[in-house]
């Protein structure tokens, strides 16, 4: 099943409204037991401000186990956090550490870093156009998951650096996740 979140050009009221999708799929997750873990309703980051959490308006996966939401600066691409329960990572685990690409120049690279006082997994991967299209942060916060995943927009202007902070910068969110992952509610 694919859900897409339509969260462009988020006005007050939207934010709300995507808010309380958010929690409505939160209690979903507690209900079955699960913590739920999310960066609060803002953050800093490379001088901008992210809001949310957002989540999609007709559910995500939230039954199977996974519960996504979306932060939004008021420019730049959104920071996507999944939570997965035991069952839901054991299904998407293999996809999400071990990432395919479609391109023959440059590799996926992981290195070990430290959030929560927790080894972490931190992935690059690359596509034909970009040394790095996409870049996610997994933690294990046992018994769930916590995933980060932030994608390219591109450079500014050719050769300069990418529109989206974490892709210029992967210590940033790995630091963006230790300083501000918590549990919902606080």
């Amino acid at each position: 099943m694919i859900t897409t979140v339509s969260c462009f050009n988020l006005g007050e009221s939207d934010d709300e409204r995507f808010y309380e999708f958010f929690q409505r799929d939160a209690k979903v997750m507690q209900d079955m037991g699960l913590p739920v873990y999310w960066l609060g309703r803002e953050f800093t980051a490379g001088g901008l401000t992210y809001r949310g959490p957002h989540a999609p308006e007709f559910g995500g996966n939230v039954e199977d186990g996974r519960l996504f939401m979306g932060y939004k600066p008021s420019s730049g691409t959104s920071l996507d956090i999944t939570v997965y329960s035991p069952a839901a990572w054991q299904s998407a685990k293999d996809g999400i550490l071990n990432p395919r690409t479609l391109t023959t120049e440059g590799k996926v690279t992981r290195r070990t870093v430290t959030v929560k006082g927790r080894q972490a997994d931190l992935i690059s991967v690359p596509s034909d156009s970009r040394p790095v299209n996409a870049i996610s942060l997994i933690v294990e916060l046992d018994p769930v998951v916590v995933a980060a995943t932030a994608w390219s927009l591109g450079p500014v202007s050719p050769g300069g650096p990418d529109r989206t902070v974490f892709i210029n910068n992967p210590d940033l969110l790995v630091q963006v996740i230790d300083d501000n992952l918590r549990p919902y509610p606080e």
